[in-house]
């Protein structure tokens, strides 16, 4: 009965946190909802080993590893089949389609913005900006020192400006 509390609990709070990092690893909706419910079961399956402060980190770690075999499983599928068996994953329509073009659009535009980072700095942008974290809870995450959260942020954060004031330059173009 306790455990079952205590899951539901860290399910209702972390579970938003595990979804919006798979997502940004994972690039679409469907795959970041499988990898949510399976780094769920895992926190389950090791409720009882966690300790209580680390449950974020532990979630968030066990993402960050569980879409990397996604994506290491998803390429070597990608290698074995030809493009005309590859499944695209539409973006779910609003009721007002001009909002949900422009809701695609600026997705996409994100998407794109984030996708052109280096993984390290993308997941160090990501767990700060999207997820909230702290530094000490993304060196403990991603397993690598704060300062080199920081250099990252700061790095991603410039590399984010430098992209997006390229695209503008486009624009006026």
């Amino acid at each position: 009965m306790i455990r079952d509390l205590k899951f539901k609990m860290h399910c209702r709070k972390y579970s938003d946190d595990v979804y919006r990092f798979a997502r940004s690893l994972l690039g679409n909706e469907a795959d970041a909802e499988d990898a949510t419910q399976e780094v769920l079961l895992r926190l389950w399956k090791n409720l009882d080993s966690i300790r209580r402060p680390d449950v974020r980190s532990w979630l968030l770690r066990t993402t960050k590893n569980h879409c990397i075999d996604q994506i290491r499983r998803r390429n070597d599928l990608l290698t074995d089949m030809s493009d005309d068996h590859l499944e695209t994953y539409p973006d779910q329509l609003a009721d007002d389609p001009v909002r949900a073009a422009d809701q695609a659009d600026l997705r996409n535009q994100i998407d794109a913005a984030l996708e052109s980072l280096p993984e390290n700095l993308r997941n160090v942008f990501v767990l700060y900006e999207v997820n909230g974290l702290r530094y000490r809870e993304i060196a403990d995450t991603l397993e690598i020192p704060i300062n080199s959260v920081k250099v990252y942020l700061s790095r991603a954060r410039a590399k984010l400006k430098q992209y997006f004031t390229l695209q503008a330059a486009c624009l006026e173009i």
